[in-house]
């Protein structure tokens, strides 16, 4: 395949379009992983699909590794236990990020589904 004919810029979000975001700037790993964490426990209470951008900081030259890829793997390891539908990598000028999809919860709990969905 020609490297002219591949369009990577398909691969990665630009529009930020999301039900919801989760900005995770300024955490470290631990923390971040937790939001994320608790974001899935959340999802698994209601019972319709949603997106959500999730912020990291971006790149800095000079200031080593972000969360990018750390989150990314994580991510993927959602992905496979059905836990996340979509992944994609997000990038705009300010941030870096991923905008995920999240499948509509199995879990009917006692809680009232309108205070979850809002």
């Amino acid at each position: 395949m020609d490297d002219a004919s591949l369009n990577f810029n398909d691969l990665i979000d630009r529009s930020g379009h999301a039900d919801f975001e989760l900005d995770l700037t300024g955490l470290d790993l631990r923390h971040a992983l937790e939001s994320i964490r608790q974001m899935i426990d959340r999802q698994r209470r209601r019972r319709r699909v949603r997106s959500v951008l999730i912020r990291l900081d971006p790149p800095v030259p000079g200031n080593g590794e972000t969360l990018f890829r750390p989150v990314g793997k994580h991510l993927v390891e959602l992905l496979k236990k059905e836990m996340v539908s979509r992944v994609k990598p997000y990038a705009d000028d300010e941030c870096s990020g991923f905008v995920v999809h999240l499948p509509a919860g199995k879990d009917n709990g006692h809680e009232d589904e309108k205070n979850l969905d809002e």
